[in-house]
Protein backbone atom coordinates (compact mmCIF):
# COMPACT_ATOMS: atom_id res chain seq x y z
CA UNK A 1 0.00 0.00 0.00
CA UNK A 2 1.44 3.35 -1.08
CA UNK A 3 2.11 5.94 1.61
CA UNK A 4 1.70 9.64 0.86
CA UNK A 5 3.00 12.63 2.84
CA UNK A 6 1.77 16.20 2.94
CA UNK A 7 4.31 18.89 2.04
CA UNK A 8 4.89 19.69 5.70
CA UNK A 9 5.37 16.02 6.53
CA UNK A 10 7.76 15.61 3.57
CA UNK A 11 9.87 18.56 4.77
CA UNK A 12 10.10 17.04 8.24
CA UNK A 13 10.82 13.55 6.88
CA UNK A 14 13.73 14.78 4.73
CA UNK A 15 14.74 17.55 7.15
CA UNK A 16 14.69 20.21 4.43
CA UNK A 17 12.86 23.49 3.88
CA UNK A 18 9.69 23.99 1.86
CA UNK A 19 11.67 25.87 -0.80
CA UNK A 20 14.03 22.89 -1.19
CA UNK A 21 11.04 20.60 -1.78
CA UNK A 22 9.71 22.98 -4.44
CA UNK A 23 13.10 23.21 -6.15
CA UNK A 24 13.33 19.42 -6.28
CA UNK A 25 9.92 19.40 -7.94
CA UNK A 26 11.18 21.85 -10.58
CA UNK A 27 14.17 19.58 -11.23
CA UNK A 28 11.92 16.57 -11.58
CA UNK A 29 13.27 14.83 -8.49
CA UNK A 30 9.77 14.80 -7.01
CA UNK A 31 6.41 14.30 -8.73
CA UNK A 32 3.67 14.86 -6.17
CA UNK A 33 0.04 13.92 -6.64
CA UNK A 34 -1.98 17.12 -7.04
CA UNK A 35 -5.55 17.55 -5.87
CA UNK A 36 -8.15 19.96 -7.28
CA UNK A 37 -7.76 21.99 -4.07
CA UNK A 38 -4.12 22.64 -4.98
CA UNK A 39 -2.73 20.44 -2.21
CA UNK A 40 0.15 18.11 -2.91
CA UNK A 41 0.85 14.60 -1.65
CA UNK A 42 4.33 13.12 -1.95
CA UNK A 43 4.82 9.35 -2.37
CA UNK A 44 7.09 8.00 0.37
CA UNK A 45 8.82 5.91 -2.28
CA UNK A 46 10.01 9.07 -4.05
CA UNK A 47 11.14 10.67 -0.81
CA UNK A 48 13.17 7.59 0.14
CA UNK A 49 15.06 7.76 -3.16
CA UNK A 50 16.36 11.20 -2.30
CA UNK A 51 18.27 9.74 0.64
CA UNK A 52 20.46 7.93 -1.90
CA UNK A 53 21.73 11.15 -3.46
CA UNK A 54 25.05 12.59 -2.40
CA UNK A 55 24.56 15.71 -0.29
CA UNK A 56 26.42 17.81 -2.84
CA UNK A 57 23.96 16.75 -5.55
CA UNK A 58 20.78 17.65 -3.70
CA UNK A 59 22.02 20.50 -1.56
CA UNK A 60 20.67 23.84 -2.74
CA UNK A 61 21.50 27.30 -1.53
CA UNK A 62 19.23 28.92 1.01
CA UNK A 63 17.44 31.96 -0.33
CA UNK A 64 18.06 35.17 1.55
CA UNK A 65 16.75 38.73 1.64
CA UNK A 66 18.74 41.52 3.24
CA UNK A 67 17.32 44.38 5.29
CA UNK A 68 19.37 47.45 6.22
CA UNK A 69 18.14 50.64 7.89
CA UNK A 70 19.38 53.91 9.34
CA UNK A 71 17.30 56.52 11.13
CA UNK A 72 18.59 59.74 9.57
CA UNK A 73 19.61 61.13 6.20
CA UNK A 74 22.87 62.20 7.79
CA UNK A 75 23.73 58.58 8.57
CA UNK A 76 23.07 57.66 4.96
CA UNK A 77 25.21 60.51 3.63
CA UNK A 78 28.13 59.57 5.90
CA UNK A 79 28.10 56.03 4.54
CA UNK A 80 26.49 54.19 7.47
CA UNK A 81 23.85 52.54 5.29
CA UNK A 82 26.34 51.55 2.60
CA UNK A 83 28.74 49.99 5.11
CA UNK A 84 25.85 48.13 6.72
CA UNK A 85 24.82 46.71 3.36
CA UNK A 86 28.38 45.65 2.61
CA UNK A 87 28.67 43.74 5.89
CA UNK A 88 25.39 41.94 5.24
CA UNK A 89 26.30 41.04 1.65
CA UNK A 90 29.67 39.69 2.79
CA UNK A 91 27.98 37.58 5.46
CA UNK A 92 25.53 36.17 2.91
CA UNK A 93 28.38 35.33 0.56
CA UNK A 94 30.47 33.63 3.25
CA UNK A 95 27.51 31.45 4.25
CA UNK A 96 26.59 30.54 0.69
CA UNK A 97 23.18 32.23 0.74
CA UNK A 98 21.45 33.11 -2.51
CA UNK A 99 20.44 36.77 -2.18
CA UNK A 100 17.07 37.26 -3.90
CA UNK A 101 16.17 40.64 -2.46
CA UNK A 102 17.80 43.71 -0.93
CA UNK A 103 15.76 46.20 1.09
CA UNK A 104 17.28 49.37 2.51
CA UNK A 105 15.71 52.55 3.82
CA UNK A 106 16.13 55.67 5.89
CA UNK A 107 13.43 55.62 8.56
CA UNK A 108 12.93 55.52 12.29
CA UNK A 109 12.91 52.10 13.90
CA UNK A 110 9.57 52.93 15.53
CA UNK A 111 7.90 53.81 12.23
CA UNK A 112 5.21 51.19 11.56
CA UNK A 113 4.72 52.17 7.92
CA UNK A 114 8.15 51.56 6.43
CA UNK A 115 7.78 50.90 2.72
CA UNK A 116 10.83 48.66 2.34
CA UNK A 117 10.03 46.59 5.43
CA UNK A 118 6.50 46.07 4.13
CA UNK A 119 7.89 44.95 0.77
CA UNK A 120 10.18 42.52 2.57
CA UNK A 121 7.27 41.02 4.50
CA UNK A 122 5.32 40.61 1.26
CA UNK A 123 8.30 38.72 -0.14
CA UNK A 124 8.34 36.49 2.92
CA UNK A 125 4.61 35.85 2.54
CA UNK A 126 5.20 34.63 -1.02
CA UNK A 127 7.00 31.61 0.44
CA UNK A 128 10.23 32.17 -1.50
CA UNK A 129 12.47 33.25 1.38
CA UNK A 130 14.46 30.99 3.69
CA UNK A 131 16.34 33.69 5.61
CA UNK A 132 15.92 37.37 6.46
CA UNK A 133 19.36 38.83 7.19
CA UNK A 134 19.86 41.96 9.32
CA UNK A 135 22.51 43.36 11.67
CA UNK A 136 20.49 43.18 14.87
CA UNK A 137 16.91 43.27 16.14
CA UNK A 138 16.57 47.04 16.36
CA UNK A 139 17.40 47.41 12.67
CA UNK A 140 14.15 45.59 11.93
CA UNK A 141 12.06 47.18 14.71
CA UNK A 142 12.65 49.04 17.96
CA UNK A 143 9.41 47.62 19.29
CA UNK A 144 7.36 44.62 18.19
CA UNK A 145 10.25 42.59 16.81
CA UNK A 146 8.72 39.38 18.19
CA UNK A 147 5.60 39.86 16.05
CA UNK A 148 7.68 40.15 12.89
CA UNK A 149 9.68 37.09 13.91
CA UNK A 150 6.47 35.11 14.47
CA UNK A 151 5.15 36.20 11.07
CA UNK A 152 8.35 35.02 9.38
CA UNK A 153 8.29 31.68 11.18
CA UNK A 154 4.71 31.12 10.03
CA UNK A 155 6.08 31.20 6.47
CA UNK A 156 9.06 28.92 7.24
CA UNK A 157 11.46 31.87 7.21
CA UNK A 158 14.21 32.45 9.76
CA UNK A 159 15.65 35.80 10.83
CA UNK A 160 19.44 35.73 11.11
CA UNK A 161 21.22 38.54 12.96
CA UNK A 162 24.94 38.99 12.36
CA UNK A 163 25.51 40.90 15.59
CA UNK A 164 24.29 39.44 18.89
CA UNK A 165 24.00 42.70 20.77
CA UNK A 166 23.65 46.30 19.76
CA UNK A 167 25.86 48.95 21.34
CA UNK A 168 23.77 50.18 24.25
CA UNK A 169 25.27 53.65 24.71
CA UNK A 170 23.14 56.60 23.61
CA UNK A 171 23.82 57.45 20.00
CA UNK A 172 22.33 59.64 17.31
CA UNK A 173 19.93 56.98 16.07
CA UNK A 174 18.45 56.14 19.48
CA UNK A 175 18.10 59.83 20.38
CA UNK A 176 16.35 60.46 17.06
CA UNK A 177 13.88 57.66 17.77
CA UNK A 178 13.22 59.01 21.26
CA UNK A 179 12.51 62.45 19.81
CA UNK A 180 10.10 60.86 17.34
CA UNK A 181 8.19 59.22 20.17
CA UNK A 182 7.95 62.46 22.16
CA UNK A 183 6.94 64.39 19.03
CA UNK A 184 4.17 61.90 18.28
CA UNK A 185 2.67 62.13 21.75
CA UNK A 186 3.11 65.90 21.82
CA UNK A 187 1.15 66.23 18.59
CA UNK A 188 -1.78 64.47 20.23
CA UNK A 189 -1.61 66.62 23.36
CA UNK A 190 -0.71 70.04 21.98
CA UNK A 191 -1.32 69.81 18.23
CA UNK A 192 1.21 69.93 15.41
CA UNK A 193 2.47 73.41 16.26
CA UNK A 194 3.30 72.42 19.83
CA UNK A 195 4.90 69.18 18.63
CA UNK A 196 7.21 71.04 16.25
CA UNK A 197 8.21 73.37 19.07
CA UNK A 198 9.00 70.44 21.38
CA UNK A 199 11.04 68.72 18.67
CA UNK A 200 13.05 71.87 18.09
CA UNK A 201 13.73 72.24 21.82
CA UNK A 202 14.64 68.57 22.22
CA UNK A 203 17.24 68.79 19.49
CA UNK A 204 18.84 71.74 21.24
CA UNK A 205 19.06 70.01 24.62
CA UNK A 206 21.51 67.40 25.83
CA UNK A 207 20.32 63.88 26.73
CA UNK A 208 20.11 64.68 30.45
CA UNK A 209 17.85 67.72 30.15
CA UNK A 210 14.22 67.42 31.30
CA UNK A 211 11.48 69.78 30.14
CA UNK A 212 10.21 71.69 33.16
CA UNK A 213 6.79 73.04 34.04
CA UNK A 214 7.55 76.53 32.72
CA UNK A 215 8.53 75.15 29.32
CA UNK A 216 5.42 72.98 29.22
CA UNK A 217 3.22 76.01 29.99
CA UNK A 218 4.95 77.92 27.18
CA UNK A 219 4.20 75.09 24.74
CA UNK A 220 0.52 75.04 25.75
CA UNK A 221 0.32 78.71 24.86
Amino acid sequence: MAIFYTQKQACKYLNVSRMTILRWEEKGLLSPVRFNSGHRRYPKEQLDKLFDFEETEVQTKKTCVIYARVSTKKQEITGNLERQMQRLMEHASLNGYEVIGVFEEVASGINENRRQLNRLLQKVASGSVDIVLAEYKDRIARFGYSYIETFCKSHQTEIHLIENQEQRSLNEEMVEDMISIITSFSARLYGQRGARKIRKQMKSLDATHVIGEEEEDEIRE
